[in-house]
C-alpha cells in the first residue's frame, strides 16, 4: 500500500510540473504554485474492492484545453 501512496504523490508532482508552466510564466510564480498545490491532501486515496464504471478524464485531456 505505501508503494502505492508513493506512486500517487509522484505522479501527483509530475502533474503539477507539467500544469505549471502552461498556466504561469514567471520561474517564482510556478515554484510558489508547486510549493502550494503539492500537499498530502491533494493527492489522497482510498482503497476498496469496487469497480469504476466512470470513464476519468486524462490529464492530456485537460492540459490541451488550457490556453497558451
Amino acid at each position: 500500500m505505501d508503494f502505492v501512496k508513493d506512486l500517487i504523490k509522484i505522479q501527483h508532482l509530475v502533474t503539477l510540473n507539467q500544469v505549471s508552466p502552461k498556466l504561469l510564466n514567471d520561474d517564482l510564480e510556478k515554484e510558489q504554485f508547486i510549493d502550494k498545490f503539492n500537499k498530502r491532501n491533494y493527492c489522497m486515496m482510498k482503497q476498496c474492492n469496487c469497480k469504476m464504471s466512470v470513464d476519468c478524464v486524462k490529464i492530456e485531456d485537460l492540459l490541451s484545453k488550457l490556453p497558451l
